[in-house]
């Protein structure tokens, strides 16, 4: 599987709906009352943000020199506490296994409207270390230390994470779902199969109808409606250009929830590859939804 071509692609989706700036649609699902989002800057270092210890964004394409990116957050987040999180590869970029003073990386959280930052962390070198800056945001840590994933796709990874309350968000339907549990294992992954199948036959109908949680999220996220952000999606032109569905190999996934068991989904390596993956000749395309258990079903949330 070309890794670079999924990257680029699965950046693509994101970043096409999360970037800064939020659309205005009379017609939109529903205004939002207060809109998040995360700034995230790195230099000569790898980094990942995560939102509730869900991967947002990484700078896996632009490692060397500065790098400056936004995206809004909302859907990540609900009424009350959360926890913003950057993980830093503790390793020189020029393999000499040594870190160096001009590697860092920082996160900020803020209101769209908002003055003054709800959440920030930087992480630094100093002294030869890893270490967190004391001065870039005096709020206290909630974690500092080795990625909670370093045993497997993380590993020699440093991790900083700071909570933080966010307010006059809407109930997404995540945030009241049926945490899942090992019995619901057979179910999601009958999901999984089912919509990959429709990928296969090139069923855009049946793949909105059964990811238009998705949609919706992104839709109050971004002022729009579901619909717009689904058409926003080149389907249609990756099915003309050849792309076809892969077989789902379960040996190549994990199951990871967040949130307590209301969010969850199958993924694989450190950017958190789903198996819903179509490929042509020269590019390979994922999409990776979250799902939660509504109503006793596997469903697409966002």
């Amino acid at each position: 599987m070309n890794q670079t071509g999924v990257l680029h692609w699965v950046k693509i989706v994101f970043l096409l709906f999360g970037m800064v700036g939020v659309m205005s649609n009379s017609n939109s699902e529903e205004k939002m009352k207060t809109n998040y989002i995360v700034s995230f800057n790195t230099n000569d270092a790898l980094c990942f943000i995560k939102i509730n210890d869900m991967l947002v964004m990484d700078n896996v394409d632009s490692i060397e020199g500065n790098f400056t990116i936004g995206k809004t957050i909302s859907s990540y987040l609900q009424n009350g506490d959360n926890k913003l999180s950057i993980t830093m590869l503790n390793d020189s970029l020029k393999g000499d296994h040594k870190v160096t003073s001009n590697m860092w990386c920082s996160a900020i959280v803020t209101e769209v409207n908002g003055k003054h930052p709800v959440s920030g962390v930087k992480l630094i070198v100093e002294d030869g270390k890893v270490s967190v800056d004391p001065h870039f945001n005096p709020r206290e840590i909630s974690y500092f230390g080795n990625s909670p994933r370093s045993d497997g796709k993380e590993k020699g990874m440093i991790e900083v994470s700071q909570s933080f309350h966010a307010s006059n968000l809407p109930n997404w339907a995540w945030t009241t779902a049926t945490p899942m549990t090992e019995k619901d294992i057979p179910a999601i992954k009958e999901f999984y199969v089912s919509l990959q199948n429709d990928f296969k036959n090139q069923n855009l109908n049946t793949i909105y109808q059964k990811t238009e949680g998705m949609w919706h999220s992104l839709a109050i996220e971004q002022g729009s409606t579901p619909q717009k952000m689904w058409e926003s999606m080149p389907f249609k032109r990756f099915f003309n250009d050849g792309y076809k569905a892969i077989p789902i190999d379960w040996e190549d996934y994990e199951l990871n929830s967040y949130m307590n068991g209301r969010i969850f989904r199958f993924e694989t390596g450190y950017d958190r590859i789903s198996p819903l993956t179509i490929e042509n000749d020269d590019r390979v395309f994922s999409l990776t939804p979250y799902l939660s258990i509504i109503d006793g079903k596997v469903t697409v949330v966002k």
